[in-house]
Parts: C-alpha cells; sequence; structure tokens
C-alpha cells in the first residue's frame, strides 16, 4: 500500500498569497492579514538589521493565530535572518513565497525556517553573503569571520532539513548578484516541502477525470469526503511516535502553540492518538494527555516504512474562499495516484 501524508494547506491559497509591498530598506516591521475565513498570515517587511527585536514579530504571531509567514524582504543581516528562521519554526508556522514580492539574500535562510514551505518558481533569490562590518578589519580576522557565518548557515541548514549544497549554487553569485531559484531547485536542493511540479501533475490528472453524473454528486454531497472517492479511503490515526525536526516535541494544554506546555517528548516516544482536530492530535504519552501538532506525530497507520519515503497529493481549487475554507474546515489525508 502506498504511503499517506496529510497535505500541505496551501492549495489555491498560495497562488493567490497577498503581500503589502513597502520600501525594502526601511527596518523590519511586521503586517497581519486575515483571510474571510478565518485564516492569519503576517508578512515579514523590510531590511533585517543585527539589532532588530524580534519579540514584536513573535507577539504578533502568538496574538493573531497565525498560519503563515510571507516575506517582503530583500535581505540584510544574516544572523538575525537566521534567528527569524529559528523563531518561525519553533511557532510551528509555514513560509510562503511569491513572485509578487521579494524575498532575497538573508531572506530566503527566514523562509527555510518554516514547517511547511511553498514558493512559487523564481520567488527566491539567493547569492554570497557581503560583510559590511569588516571595515578596519585585518584579512586573518575577516577570513575568520567569513568563515564562522558559513559554518552557521551550513549547521542551520541541515538544523532546517534543507540540502547544505544549496549554499555551494550561493556561493556562485556575488553579493551584488542574485540567482533566482528554479522550482526543480527548490526541490533538489529541499527548500521547499511541495514542489510546484506536484501541483500542476495533479491539476493535469484532475482534469482528465470525468466528472460524475449530477445526481450522483447530490447524492454524494452529505457524505464524509473520505466516503466519496477511493482516493480518500484512509485509515484513522490511532498510534504513532513523536517525530519533529527540533528531536522533541511539545504536548500543549490546547491547540495553540502559545498555551501551557505539559511537557516535551523526544523523538521516537510512543502515543496514542484520541483524536484529529485540525492541524493537531489529541494524544496520550504515558499518563500524560493533550495536544500535539500533527507535524510532530508519525501515524503508524499511514505509512509503511518508518522515515520512509512519502507521497503527496495537492488538490487545486482556484476560489480563493473555497481553497482555504477546504485546507482549514477539513483533516484529509491525501492517497497518491
Amino acid at each position: 500500500m502506498k504511503t499517506v501524508k496529510k497535505s500541505f494547506a496551501l492549495l489555491g491559497f498560495a497562488l493567490s498569497f497577498a503581500l503589502l509591498a513597502q520600501d525594502a530598506a526601511a527596518r523590519l516591521s511586521y503586517d497581519v492579514r486575515t483571510a474571510d475565513d478565518g485564516t492569519t498570515y503576517i508578512t515579514v517587511i523590510g531590511s533585517f538589521e543585527a539589532d532588530d527585536d524580534l519579540s514584536l514579530f513573535r507577539d504578533k504571531a502568538v496574538s493573531s493565530h497565525a498560519d503563515y509567514v510571507g516575506f517582503d524582504s530583500g535581505g540584510g543581516n544574516v544572523s538575525k535572518a537566521l534567528e527569524l528562521g529559528r523563531l518561525i519554526r519553533s511557532l510551528g508556522l509555514s513560509t510562503l513565497a511569491v513572485r509578487s514580492a521579494e524575498c532575497s539574500s538573508a531572506c530566503s535562510l527566514s523562509f527555510l525556517g518554516g514547517v511547511g514551505r511553498f514558493a512559487e518558481p523564481g520567488s527566491i533569490g539567493v547569492h554570497k553573503s557581503s560583510f559590511s562590518d569588516t571595515k578596519g578589519m585585518d584579512v586573518e580576522t575577516a577570513v575568520a569571520a567569513v568563515q564562522r557565518q558559513t559554518a552557521d548557515v551550513i549547521a542551520y541548514m541541515n538544523e532546517m532539513g534543507v540540502d547544505p549544497g544549496l549554499l555551494q549554487l550561493t556561493l556562485k553569485y556575488d553579493s551584488n548578484d542574485i540567482r533566482y531559484l528554479s522550482s526543480s531547485e527548490m526541490t533538489q536542493f529541499r527548500v521547499t516541502t511541495v514542489s510546484y511540479q506536484e501541483i500542476q501533475e495533479f491539476a493535469a490528472k484532475s482534469s482528465s477525470i470525468k466528472a460524475p453524473a449530477a445526481s450522483a454528486e447530490a447524492s454524494k454531497a452529505t457524505q464524509p469526503l473520505s466516503e466519496q472517492s477511493p482516493l480518500l479511503q484512509i485509515p484513522i490515526p490511532r498510534n504513532g511516535i513523536v517525530q519533529d525536526d527540533t528531536g522533541a516535541a511539545l504536548l500543549k494544554t490546547s491547540r495553540n502553540m502559545s498555551a501551557k506546555t505539559i511537557a516535551a517528548f523526544p523523538n521516537g516516544s510512543e502515543l496514542t492518538i484520541k483524536k484529529s482536530i485540525g492541524d493537531w492530535y489529541r494524544v496520550s504519552i504515558g499518563k500524560k494527555s493533550g495536544y500535539m501538532r500533527q507535524t510532530s506525530v508519525w501515524v503508524r497507520e499511514f505509512e509503511e516504512n518508518r522515515f520512509g519515503k512519502q507521497y503527496i497529493q495537492i488538490f487545486v481549487d482556484h476560489s480563493l474562499t473555497t481553497a482555504i475554507r477546504l485546507a482549514r474546515g477539513q483533516t484529509l489525508l491525501w492517497r497518491s495516484i
């Protein structure tokens, strides 16, 4: 049986994602928007500076219960971009990048912090780092600074599940030039978690499937989605283990990353799944019960092989409102075809 995995809930929403364009030379600011159905996204705007205080981003993300992070930034300080990327990961947020807004240079590093990552081809720009603060340094000190930052970036990429080979491509382009990544490169270097090709291929397959008769559609309207198509016949999650990119997952008192933490459990911890609610599972681990993000749980009923290859099926809807409602209102596990 092919493996199954919850679809990254971008759908048509990501393709229609709108960002506010502002002067990229300005310091970081954050714009929070909420769609009609309650989906909230926060846009990071401006240039990264070494002394930026990211507590404002944290406060806005937590208070707004944001789901996604978008960007309109030409880059800036690399260390601050890494800090924001780690903060995005710790908050369990996903990241989006579109061609209608800029995400280049150091901004691309923050993008990698997303638990789920989607980007249109040509929306992520990279180049080698420049050092504006090396003036007055001797050669040995400057070289040491470059080496230290390079090591930090490699460690960060590994931490975020990205192929460090991306850095090799990045170093081919001077700081006064920008190389925008193709869709295939994003997939190759694991910059994105859902590829643009997958969406296009599924859209093509979907269009070739004949629509059922109107009467059949009407009779199925009241059926659960999992009963409407053989593709959606999926097992119910019952048992699993903790599997999180950070090495451990937090058990929360409610379905909110800002909620009180009951305990932290390392990868491999056995758990029982009581219920699936949105992007969360209600689970029991030992004598403790609470909520854990679905992205932190490996479900035995969904996987043939532990840490094995996973297949993702993407549903595309050209209506933004419909796509968001489906993404947030249904806990679906899609079987590949």
